[in-house]
């Protein structure tokens, strides 16, 4: 009796937790709107607060935006942005990338998808002097320098909200 009682509220408790777990989960993924997979959240957060800053108000479920973590197979290629007529946006970032990147890679990396998702930037080869990028919308092909650190970041976002091609 006493046993079966005890199975009875471990099973309630363990539902329990599972549905609070679950409802969690799906309040933080409606933070950002859209269907991006949890692990990228963050990452579009952040850029919308950064478009914020530059008054620019970015809505990732009326954009119809999808983001997901998939293998590529694609030489170097770590994310990518596809559009098509139904306003669809769809960008994958490679699943081996995402293990191995730092935080400011993967940053850069979404940054640069969301410039060519949201923002409609294309790619940018230029490059300065000392050969470093002066874009994350570099398009990899050429043979600048990425740079994107703690201590340029500012120059890299401003470039990214500023710019227009």
């Amino acid at each position: 009796m006493y046993r079966s009682l005890l199975i009875l509220i471990s099973m309630f408790l363990f539902t329990h937790c599972q549905q609070v777990i679950l409802e969690e989960e799906l309040e933080e993924s409606s933070q950002f709107g859209g269907n991006i997979t949890s692990d990228l959240g963050p990452y579009f957060l952040t850029f919308q607060e950064e478009a914020r800053s530059y008054g620019i108000d970015i809505d990732y479920e009326s954009s119809n935006v999808t983001a997901t973590l998939q293998q590529i197979n694609n030489g170097n290629v770590a994310g990518t942005c596809t559009t098509n007529g139904h306003n669809l946006r769809d960008i994958v970032i490679d699943q081996s990338f995402w293990d191995n990147a730092s935080h400011l890679l993967k940053e850069m990396v979404i940054f640069h998808e969301l410039g060519h998702c949201i923002l409609g930037r294309g790619h940018f080869e230029g490059q300065f002097s000392n050969g470093i990028c002066q874009s994350i919308m570099r398009s990899g092909l050429g043979t600048c320098i990425d740079a994107y650190t703690n201590n340029n970041r500012d120059y890299f976002i401003d470039e990214l909200f500023l710019e227009s091609d």
